[in-house]
Protein backbone atom coordinates (compact mmCIF):
# COMPACT_ATOMS: atom_id res chain seq x y z
CA UNK A 1 0.00 0.00 0.00
CA UNK A 2 1.42 3.37 -1.03
CA UNK A 3 0.85 6.68 0.78
CA UNK A 4 2.13 10.26 0.52
CA UNK A 5 4.12 12.16 3.12
CA UNK A 6 5.59 15.64 3.45
CA UNK A 7 9.29 15.67 4.35
CA UNK A 8 11.68 18.50 5.00
CA UNK A 9 14.79 18.05 2.86
CA UNK A 10 16.53 21.32 3.68
CA UNK A 11 15.55 24.50 5.56
CA UNK A 12 12.32 25.96 4.16
CA UNK A 13 11.98 23.15 1.64
CA UNK A 14 9.35 20.41 1.83
CA UNK A 15 8.98 17.64 -0.73
CA UNK A 16 6.30 15.02 -1.34
CA UNK A 17 7.45 11.44 -0.84
CA UNK A 18 5.54 8.27 -1.71
CA UNK A 19 6.17 5.39 0.68
CA UNK A 20 5.13 1.77 0.95
CA UNK A 21 2.97 1.43 4.07
CA UNK A 22 2.61 -1.97 5.71
CA UNK A 23 -0.57 -2.78 7.59
CA UNK A 24 0.88 -5.05 10.26
CA UNK A 25 -0.75 -3.17 13.15
CA UNK A 26 -3.33 -0.35 13.01
CA UNK A 27 -3.72 1.74 9.88
CA UNK A 28 -4.18 5.36 10.98
CA UNK A 29 -4.94 8.55 9.06
CA UNK A 30 -3.48 11.64 10.81
CA UNK A 31 -6.08 14.40 11.08
CA UNK A 32 -5.23 17.38 13.32
CA UNK A 33 -1.59 18.47 13.54
CA UNK A 34 0.15 21.23 15.52
CA UNK A 35 3.59 22.71 14.83
CA UNK A 36 6.11 22.70 17.69
CA UNK A 37 9.01 25.10 18.21
CA UNK A 38 11.33 22.16 17.54
CA UNK A 39 9.68 21.77 14.11
CA UNK A 40 10.22 25.48 13.49
CA UNK A 41 13.92 25.14 14.31
CA UNK A 42 14.25 22.50 11.58
CA UNK A 43 12.15 24.58 9.18
CA UNK A 44 14.28 27.70 9.69
CA UNK A 45 17.56 25.76 9.84
CA UNK A 46 18.29 26.87 13.39
CA UNK A 47 20.37 23.79 14.14
CA UNK A 48 23.96 23.04 13.23
CA UNK A 49 24.58 21.96 9.63
CA UNK A 50 25.99 18.66 10.91
CA UNK A 51 22.73 17.86 12.74
CA UNK A 52 20.53 18.96 9.83
CA UNK A 53 22.40 16.76 7.36
CA UNK A 54 21.91 13.80 9.68
CA UNK A 55 18.17 14.46 10.18
CA UNK A 56 17.00 15.31 6.65
CA UNK A 57 14.88 14.13 4.90
CA UNK A 58 12.33 13.72 7.70
CA UNK A 59 8.59 14.11 8.23
CA UNK A 60 7.95 16.72 10.90
CA UNK A 61 5.17 17.04 13.55
CA UNK A 62 4.87 15.12 16.81
CA UNK A 63 1.65 16.77 18.08
CA UNK A 64 -1.20 14.98 16.35
CA UNK A 65 -4.50 13.17 16.48
CA UNK A 66 -5.78 10.73 13.93
CA UNK A 67 -8.56 8.41 12.81
CA UNK A 68 -8.37 4.62 12.70
CA UNK A 69 -8.76 3.35 9.13
CA UNK A 70 -8.40 -0.35 9.88
CA UNK A 71 -7.44 -2.45 12.89
CA UNK A 72 -7.25 -6.16 12.06
CA UNK A 73 -7.33 -7.05 15.76
CA UNK A 74 -10.66 -5.27 16.30
CA UNK A 75 -9.38 -3.48 19.41
CA UNK A 76 -10.09 -0.12 17.75
CA UNK A 77 -13.11 0.57 15.58
CA UNK A 78 -12.85 2.00 12.09
CA UNK A 79 -13.33 5.77 12.33
CA UNK A 80 -12.31 5.93 16.00
CA UNK A 81 -10.47 9.12 16.94
CA UNK A 82 -7.13 8.71 18.68
CA UNK A 83 -4.20 10.68 20.06
CA UNK A 84 -0.89 9.67 18.45
CA UNK A 85 2.06 9.08 20.79
CA UNK A 86 5.47 10.17 19.43
CA UNK A 87 7.89 8.34 21.77
CA UNK A 88 9.02 4.99 20.35
CA UNK A 89 10.37 2.38 22.76
CA UNK A 90 13.74 0.87 21.97
CA UNK A 91 14.25 -2.78 21.17
CA UNK A 92 16.81 -2.87 23.97
CA UNK A 93 16.44 -5.76 26.42
CA UNK A 94 17.93 -3.73 29.28
CA UNK A 95 21.39 -5.30 29.05
CA UNK A 96 23.15 -2.84 26.72
CA UNK A 97 23.56 -0.03 29.28
CA UNK A 98 25.26 -0.15 32.67
CA UNK A 99 22.21 1.59 34.13
CA UNK A 100 18.80 0.99 32.53
CA UNK A 101 16.34 3.86 33.01
CA UNK A 102 13.29 2.17 31.48
CA UNK A 103 12.06 0.82 34.83
CA UNK A 104 12.76 4.04 36.73
CA UNK A 105 9.29 5.60 37.31
CA UNK A 106 10.75 9.11 37.09
CA UNK A 107 12.44 8.49 33.74
CA UNK A 108 10.94 5.56 31.76
CA UNK A 109 11.41 5.09 27.99
CA UNK A 110 11.61 8.80 27.25
CA UNK A 111 15.12 8.94 28.72
CA UNK A 112 16.37 5.67 27.24
CA UNK A 113 19.20 6.56 24.80
CA UNK A 114 17.94 3.87 22.44
CA UNK A 115 14.39 5.28 22.20
CA UNK A 116 13.16 7.23 19.18
CA UNK A 117 11.02 10.35 19.02
CA UNK A 118 8.88 11.42 16.07
CA UNK A 119 10.12 14.49 14.16
CA UNK A 120 13.45 14.33 15.99
CA UNK A 121 15.27 11.09 15.20
CA UNK A 122 12.28 9.30 13.67
CA UNK A 123 9.67 10.29 11.07
CA UNK A 124 6.85 12.47 12.39
CA UNK A 125 3.13 12.46 11.57
CA UNK A 126 3.01 14.51 8.34
CA UNK A 127 1.82 11.47 6.46
CA UNK A 128 -1.27 10.31 4.59
CA UNK A 129 -1.30 6.96 6.44
CA UNK A 130 0.69 5.41 9.29
CA UNK A 131 0.98 1.81 10.45
CA UNK A 132 0.94 2.19 14.23
CA UNK A 133 1.17 -0.25 17.13
CA UNK A 134 -1.66 -0.19 19.70
CA UNK A 135 0.60 1.11 22.48
CA UNK A 136 1.22 4.34 20.54
CA UNK A 137 -2.39 5.50 20.46
CA UNK A 138 -5.02 6.51 23.02
CA UNK A 139 -8.77 6.78 22.30
CA UNK A 140 -10.28 10.29 22.43
CA UNK A 141 -13.52 10.54 24.46
CA UNK A 142 -16.51 11.88 22.54
CA UNK A 143 -16.70 15.14 24.51
CA UNK A 144 -13.21 16.18 23.35
CA UNK A 145 -12.91 17.86 19.95
CA UNK A 146 -9.94 19.05 17.86
CA UNK A 147 -8.37 20.46 21.05
CA UNK A 148 -7.13 16.89 21.67
CA UNK A 149 -4.19 17.89 19.45
CA UNK A 150 -2.79 19.67 22.55
CA UNK A 151 -2.52 16.31 24.34
CA UNK A 152 1.20 16.09 23.62
CA UNK A 153 1.94 19.44 25.22
CA UNK A 154 -0.34 18.62 28.14
CA UNK A 155 1.49 15.31 28.57
CA UNK A 156 4.78 17.23 28.76
CA UNK A 157 3.24 19.27 31.59
CA UNK A 158 2.21 16.02 33.30
CA UNK A 159 5.77 14.75 32.88
CA UNK A 160 7.14 17.93 34.51
CA UNK A 161 4.87 17.41 37.52
CA UNK A 162 5.88 13.75 37.66
CA UNK A 163 9.56 14.74 37.61
CA UNK A 164 8.81 17.16 40.45
CA UNK A 165 7.54 14.25 42.53
CA UNK A 166 3.83 15.10 42.56
CA UNK A 167 2.81 11.59 41.51
CA UNK A 168 4.66 10.18 44.50
CA UNK A 169 2.24 11.63 47.05
CA UNK A 170 4.40 14.55 48.15
CA UNK A 171 2.36 16.99 50.22
CA UNK A 172 3.04 20.14 48.19
CA UNK A 173 0.11 22.53 47.78
CA UNK A 174 1.61 25.16 45.50
CA UNK A 175 3.95 25.46 42.54
CA UNK A 176 5.54 28.48 40.87
CA UNK A 177 6.04 28.47 37.10
CA UNK A 178 8.38 30.80 35.21
CA UNK A 179 7.29 31.46 31.62
CA UNK A 180 4.24 33.14 30.08
CA UNK A 181 4.38 31.11 26.85
CA UNK A 182 2.33 28.11 25.85
CA UNK A 183 4.38 25.64 27.89
CA UNK A 184 4.15 27.74 31.04
CA UNK A 185 0.41 28.12 30.47
CA UNK A 186 -0.14 24.39 30.09
CA UNK A 187 2.10 23.36 33.00
CA UNK A 188 0.19 25.84 35.18
CA UNK A 189 -3.14 24.34 34.08
CA UNK A 190 -1.90 20.81 34.79
CA UNK A 191 -0.69 21.86 38.25
CA UNK A 192 -4.05 23.43 39.10
CA UNK A 193 -6.55 21.00 37.59
CA UNK A 194 -4.46 17.84 37.69
CA UNK A 195 -2.89 18.16 41.11
CA UNK A 196 -4.99 20.76 42.93
CA UNK A 197 -2.09 23.18 43.39
CA UNK A 198 -2.23 26.90 43.96
CA UNK A 199 -0.26 28.27 41.01
CA UNK A 200 2.00 31.32 40.82
CA UNK A 201 3.05 32.38 37.33
CA UNK A 202 6.03 34.62 36.60
CA UNK A 203 6.33 36.33 33.21
CA UNK A 204 6.85 39.57 31.31
CA UNK A 205 4.11 39.93 28.68
CA UNK A 206 0.94 41.51 30.08
CA UNK A 207 -1.29 40.35 27.21
CA UNK A 208 -0.20 36.75 27.74
CA UNK A 209 -0.31 36.95 31.52
CA UNK A 210 -3.92 38.15 31.32
CA UNK A 211 -4.77 34.65 30.07
CA UNK A 212 -3.52 33.15 33.34
CA UNK A 213 -6.71 34.13 35.15
CA UNK A 214 -6.59 30.89 37.14
CA UNK A 215 -3.21 31.73 38.74
CA UNK A 216 -1.49 34.37 40.86
CA UNK A 217 0.44 36.59 38.42
CA UNK A 218 3.86 38.13 39.08
CA UNK A 219 6.12 40.09 36.73
CA UNK A 220 9.68 38.82 36.40
CA UNK A 221 11.14 42.33 36.54
CA UNK A 222 9.50 42.88 39.95
CA UNK A 223 9.25 39.70 41.99
CA UNK A 224 9.77 41.11 45.48
CA UNK A 225 6.16 40.22 46.33
CA UNK A 226 6.57 36.64 45.07
CA UNK A 227 6.38 34.24 48.04
CA UNK A 228 9.07 31.65 48.70
CA UNK A 229 8.32 28.17 47.44
CA UNK A 230 9.18 24.48 47.62
CA UNK A 231 8.80 23.70 43.91
CA UNK A 232 9.63 25.91 40.92
CA UNK A 233 9.33 25.02 37.24
CA UNK A 234 11.25 26.95 34.59
CA UNK A 235 9.39 26.99 31.26
CA UNK A 236 10.96 30.07 29.66
CA UNK A 237 13.43 28.53 27.23
CA UNK A 238 16.03 30.39 25.18
CA UNK A 239 18.87 32.28 26.80
CA UNK A 240 16.46 33.88 29.27
CA UNK A 241 15.99 30.47 30.89
CA UNK A 242 19.13 31.14 32.94
CA UNK A 243 17.65 34.36 34.34
CA UNK A 244 14.43 32.55 35.24
CA UNK A 245 16.27 29.63 36.85
CA UNK A 246 18.37 31.96 38.99
CA UNK A 247 15.29 33.88 40.12
CA UNK A 248 13.74 30.56 41.13
CA UNK A 249 16.89 29.53 43.00
CA UNK A 250 16.74 32.77 44.98
CA UNK A 251 13.10 32.15 45.94
CA UNK A 252 13.24 28.44 46.79
CA UNK A 253 13.18 27.21 50.36
CA UNK A 254 16.10 25.13 51.53
CA UNK A 255 15.65 21.64 50.13
CA UNK A 256 13.40 22.93 47.34
CA UNK A 257 13.19 21.59 43.80
CA UNK A 258 13.83 23.35 40.51
CA UNK A 259 12.48 21.63 37.39
CA UNK A 260 14.02 22.82 34.12
CA UNK A 261 11.77 22.38 31.08
CA UNK A 262 12.81 25.22 28.74
CA UNK A 263 15.40 24.59 26.01
CA UNK A 264 18.24 27.13 26.00
CA UNK A 265 20.06 27.87 22.75
CA UNK A 266 23.41 28.21 24.55
CA UNK A 267 24.86 27.29 27.93
CA UNK A 268 23.43 29.53 30.64
CA UNK A 269 24.99 30.42 34.02
CA UNK A 270 23.41 29.15 37.25
CA UNK A 271 23.96 30.44 40.78
CA UNK A 272 25.54 27.24 42.08
CA UNK A 273 26.51 28.91 45.37
CA UNK A 274 22.85 29.29 46.32
CA UNK A 275 22.08 25.79 45.04
CA UNK A 276 24.71 24.41 47.40
CA UNK A 277 23.87 26.63 50.37
CA UNK A 278 20.17 25.73 50.26
CA UNK A 279 20.46 22.10 49.13
CA UNK A 280 18.30 22.70 46.06
CA UNK A 281 17.60 19.77 43.76
CA UNK A 282 17.60 20.43 40.01
CA UNK A 283 15.89 18.06 37.58
CA UNK A 284 15.43 18.28 33.84
CA UNK A 285 12.28 17.26 32.03
CA UNK A 286 11.34 16.93 28.41
CA UNK A 287 8.77 15.15 26.30
CA UNK A 288 6.61 12.41 27.85
CA UNK A 289 5.51 8.77 27.78
CA UNK A 290 2.21 6.89 27.69
CA UNK A 291 1.24 7.40 31.34
CA UNK A 292 1.58 11.17 30.83
CA UNK A 293 -0.65 11.03 27.74
CA UNK A 294 -3.26 9.05 29.66
CA UNK A 295 -3.28 11.77 32.31
CA UNK A 296 -3.48 14.45 29.59
CA UNK A 297 -6.56 12.91 27.97
CA UNK A 298 -8.16 12.50 31.39
CA UNK A 299 -7.58 16.21 32.10
CA UNK A 300 -9.22 17.18 28.81
CA UNK A 301 -12.47 15.63 30.04
CA UNK A 302 -12.62 18.30 32.79
CA UNK A 303 -14.78 21.13 31.33
CA UNK A 304 -12.87 23.99 33.01
CA UNK A 305 -9.52 22.59 31.91
CA UNK A 306 -10.74 22.03 28.36
CA UNK A 307 -12.15 25.57 28.22
CA UNK A 308 -8.71 27.00 29.01
CA UNK A 309 -7.04 24.78 26.40
CA UNK A 310 -9.53 25.93 23.75
CA UNK A 311 -8.16 29.46 24.18
CA UNK A 312 -4.93 28.23 22.60
CA UNK A 313 -6.60 27.39 19.27
CA UNK A 314 -5.87 30.51 17.22
CA UNK A 315 -7.28 28.93 14.05
CA UNK A 316 -8.03 25.60 12.40
CA UNK A 317 -6.78 25.44 8.82
CA UNK A 318 -7.63 22.94 6.09
CA UNK A 319 -4.37 21.67 4.61
CA UNK A 320 -4.98 19.84 1.35
CA UNK A 321 -1.68 20.38 -0.43
CA UNK A 322 1.96 21.20 0.19
CA UNK A 323 1.36 24.94 -0.36
CA UNK A 324 -1.10 24.98 2.52
CA UNK A 325 1.46 23.09 4.60
CA UNK A 326 4.13 25.69 3.85
CA UNK A 327 1.70 28.47 4.76
CA UNK A 328 1.12 27.11 8.28
CA UNK A 329 4.85 26.77 8.93
CA UNK A 330 5.39 30.34 7.75
CA UNK A 331 2.57 31.60 9.96
CA UNK A 332 3.80 29.69 13.01
CA UNK A 333 7.42 30.74 12.49
CA UNK A 334 6.36 34.40 12.75
CA UNK A 335 3.67 34.08 15.42
CA UNK A 336 4.23 35.58 18.88
CA UNK A 337 0.70 34.85 20.12
CA UNK A 338 -0.08 32.50 23.00
CA UNK A 339 -1.57 29.64 21.02
CA UNK A 340 -1.25 27.70 17.78
CA UNK A 341 -2.65 27.64 14.26
CA UNK A 342 -3.84 24.06 13.91
CA UNK A 343 -3.80 22.01 10.70
CA UNK A 344 -6.63 19.73 9.64
CA UNK A 345 -4.71 17.72 7.09
CA UNK A 346 -6.11 15.87 4.08
CA UNK A 347 -3.78 14.53 1.40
Amino acid sequence: MFAKSYKITEPKRFEIFVEDIRNDHVLVRPEYLAVCKADIRYYLGNRSLRILKRKFPMSLIHEATGVVVRDKSGKFKNGQRIVLLPCRKSDCDGTKCEVCVRNNPRLLDNYCPESKFCSSNYDGFSKELIDLEHEYMIPIPDEIGPEAVFSELISVGCCAMRRAGFTEGENVKSVTVWGDGIMGYIISLVAKYGFGCEVNIVGLNKEKLDMFDFANVYYSNDIDALPRMSVAIEAVGGNASGIAANQAIDKLYSGGKLILSGVANENVPLNTRMVLEHGISIRGTTRSVRCDFEKAVELLTIPEFREHILRLMLSVNDVTNIRDYYAIFEKESKSTALGKNIMKISF
